[in-house]
């Protein structure tokens, strides 16, 4: 397999790259990557012990598992209870099984959904083969490297040697896109604990900076008072992190009712929330917000300002839980007070800098008149 099978990425990850038999007895090269050099260490002697012993990698069930079967036992009923979007996943992967639900989970590939998805261009728009190749992805990913659950611990993998549909690429959507909506200091002075739930989980997403399903989905297991912080197992990129506990957050926590049937912090009815849609509407009218602001927004803001008051973009990609420095920016905006200041600055080093020039300009043009009168 090489002396370098194991290379650490500029990103600080561990990339494996090992060599694997499939079931028709095919040598199939592998990769995989790892957050500590340990971890990546004891997976490559694994795939090493396995593939000098000849053993098949990839497959935990019969090569007969057909798409249909795997998204009934065993995908199903895992995005029904980590995904707050299982309905729409539902809806698009019945579309998918219905083309290629009777065929072996092995046996699809890249160019079966390369031509399924061609045969859509004829009938839906791009935003909808998007989503629905989105959908198709999580599916195998699922199959192939497993996910992640609400108590951070892997479920599934192991079931396909390949993910086919990562090596589709998506449409092209050329379709315009609007900036985000940044609060100005007075709209956040505006928004204030009021005693309602829409107010309290704002206020806990423009302080912590985390996604609405991360808010959604915390227990009070997963903050520490001793060390105060909070530690958040199931993110958007399968990355935990873990976050200082602010005093503002604290309180925030604290105020939220609590119930021995219930460990989340912002649950409803003994479970974790699913949308906060109506509070954050009523709040925004509440606050006499009539533009347009989303949830997701406050994210944004919470970047915008670490940046505005000097925080370094390693420390907001730590806090926002980035991994590159791509994505971190895309979180760096200015509200528009904050840039007709910066013009207003500019402005004012101009008007100095005329006003600096002012006799060299009189003392040239009266040379001008001179000479043209004479």
């Amino acid at each position: 397999m090489g002396t370098r099978a194991i290379r650490r990425q500029s990103n600080g990850r561990y990339r494996v790259n090992y060599y694997y038999w499939d079931v028709s007895g095919h040598r199939q090269r592998g990769r995989m990557r790892f957050t500590t050099r340990a971890e990546a260490e004891a997976f490559y002697s694994q795939r090493l012990i396995e593939y000098k012993q000849g053993n098949v990698v990839g497959f935990k069930e019969p090569t007969h598992l057909t798409a249909a079967q795997f998204f009934t036992s065993y995908y199903l009923p895992y995005v029904e209870k980590n995904k707050r979007s299982w309905c729409v996943e539902r809806y698009t992967l019945k579309i998918f099984l219905a083309k290629f639900g009777p065929q072996k989970l092995s046996d699809v590939s890249a160019f079966d959904l390369e031509r399924w998805k061609l045969e859509l261009q004829t009938r839906v728009d791009p935003a909808t083969i998007v989503r629905y190749l989105s959908a198709i992805r999580s599916f195998f990913k699922f199959a192939h490297v497993g996910m992640k659950d609400q108590n951070g611990q892997k479920v599934g993998g192991g079931y396909i040697n390949h993910n086919p549909a990562a090596a589709v690429p998506y449409p092209k959507i050329r379709q315009a896109t609007r900036p985000p909506t940044i609060l100005t200091p007075d709209e956040i002075a505006a928004l204030r604990p009021d005693g309602t739930r829409g107010a309290d989980i704002a206020l806990f997403a423009l302080y912590s900076g985390m996604r609405r399903g991360e808010i959604l989905r915390l227990r009070h297991s997963d903050i520490d008072r001793t060390a105060n912080v909070i530690y958040i197992p199931q993110t958007k990129n399968d990355t935990p992190r873990t976050l200082p506990l602010h005093p503002i957050l604290a309180e925030i926590i604290d105020r939220q009712p609590r119930t021995a049937a219930s460990d989340y912090v912002f649950g409803w009815k003994g479970k974790a929330a699913r949308q906060c849609k109506s509070s954050f509407r009523c709040l925004k009218k509440r606050l006499g917000i009539t533009r347009r602001l989303r949830f997701h927004d406050l994210r944004h803001t919470f970047g915008s300002y670490l940046a505005m008051n000097g925080v370094d973009i390693d420390e907001r990609m730590a806090l926002m839980g980035h991994k590159s420095y791509a994505a971190a920016r895309i979180y760096t905006h200015y509200y528009t007070e904050k840039l007709r200041d910066s013009l207003d600055r500019l402005t004012k080093a101009f008007d100095a800098a005329r006003s600096k020039s002012k006799g060299h300009e009189k003392g040239t043009i009266s040379r001008i008149a001179k000479s043209s009168a004479a």
